[in-house]
C-alpha cells in the first residue's frame, strides 16, 4: 500500500529531528559534491536538506501523493531537485551516482526478500564505482514491539486511528489507518489505508548486499557509531567495488 490521503499526516507525525540526523549520516559517507538519489525520499526534507549542503540529488517515490507534498515543500525552501514517481525495484536508466540512500526504513514497505533482492541489485547498478549504498530498517526487536501498538487522537485537526498488528509473515506487521478529514463544508470523511511492513535478520540483508556485488558491509544502529543489542533501527553502508 504506498502513501494516499495519508500524506496530509505524515509531516505532522514525523520526528523531524530525524532529519538532521540522517544528513549528519550521509555527510559522514559521501562527498557533498556528489549525486545523491535518495528511495522512498517521501515529503522530500531530507533531500532539501542534502541540497542545501552542496549535494545533487534525486528524489524517488512510489506514492504521487508523496511527491505532490515534496514539491510543495520544494517550493517552501527554494531548493528544486527531480524527483521521479516509480517504485524502487526499477531504477533502470538511473546511474552513475554517488550514493543511493534510504531511510525511515523506506526497504522494511518491499513485501517479498525478492523484492529486496531485487532493490538492492537496481542500487548497485545505480552507483558509480566506489558509491556506497546507506539505508536503515526496522530491527527485530522494533519490528515486533509494534504488534498491539494503538494510537487514537487528533493529529493537526483531523482525526487518527491507528492499531498495528503481527503480520501473517515472520518478522512482519501491519499498519492499519483510518483517517477522518475535514472536507471543506467542515463535514468529516474517512479513508482507510493498511501499510505492511517486514524485516531480517541483519546476516539476510548482509546476504543479500554481498549477492548484489557490495563488498564492505558494516552495520550500526540507531545513529551510533557501533550496533547495539537495543538498537531499533539497524543502518548499514555497502560499497561498490571500484
Amino acid at each position: 500500500m504506498v502513501y494516499e490521503q495519508f500524506a496530509q499526516l505524515y509531516d505532522e507525525l514525523m520526528d523531524t529531528s530525524l532529519y538532521a540526523k540522517w544528513a549528519t549520516y550521509v555527510e559522514e559517507n559521501v562527498h557533498p559534491s556528489g549525486a545523491v538519489l535518495e528511495l522512498g525520499c517521501g515529503s522530500g526534507q531530507l533531500g532539501i536538506q542534502l541540497a542545501q549542503k552542496g549535494y545533487k540529488v534525486t528524489g524517488l517515490d512510489v506514492s504521487i501523493d508523496m511527491l505532490t507534498l515534496a514539491q510543495q515543500r520544494q517550493q517552501e525552501a527554494g531548493f528544486h531537485f527531480p524527483l521521479i514517481h516509480r517504485d524502487m525495484t526499477d531504477l533502470s536508466g538511473l546511474t552513475n551516482f554517488s550514493a543511493v540512500i534510504s531511510f525511515n526504513d523506506s526497504f522494511c514497505y518491499l513485501r517479498q526478500q525478492a523484492d529486496l533482492r531485487v532493490a538492492f541489485q537496481q542500487s548497485h547498478c545505480a552507483l558509480k564505482d566506489g558509491g556506497v549504498l546507506l539505508f536503515d530498517v526496522h530491527s527485530v526487536q522494533k519490528i515486533t514491539s509494534f504488534a498491539g501498538y494503538s494510537y487514537h487522537g487528533e493529529v493537526n485537526g483531523q482525526l487518527l486511528v491507528w492499531d498495528s498488528y503481527a503480520g501473517a509473515e515472520p518478522l512482519s506487521c501491519e499498519h492499519d489507518i483510518r483517517m477522518f478529514l475535514q472536507r471543506p463544508d467542515g463535514l468529516y470523511e474517512r479513508y482507510d489505508e493498511c501499510h505492511y511492513e517486514r524485516t531480517y535478520p541483519i546476516a539476510v540483508y548482509q546476504e543479500l548486499l554481498e549477492e548484489a556485488g557490495f563488498v564492505d558491509v558494516e552495520v550500526t544502529g540507531d545513529f551510533l557509531p557501533s550496533l547495539l543489542p537495543e538498537a531499533d533501527r539497524w543502518f548499514f553502508k555497502a560499497v561498490k567495488k571500484g
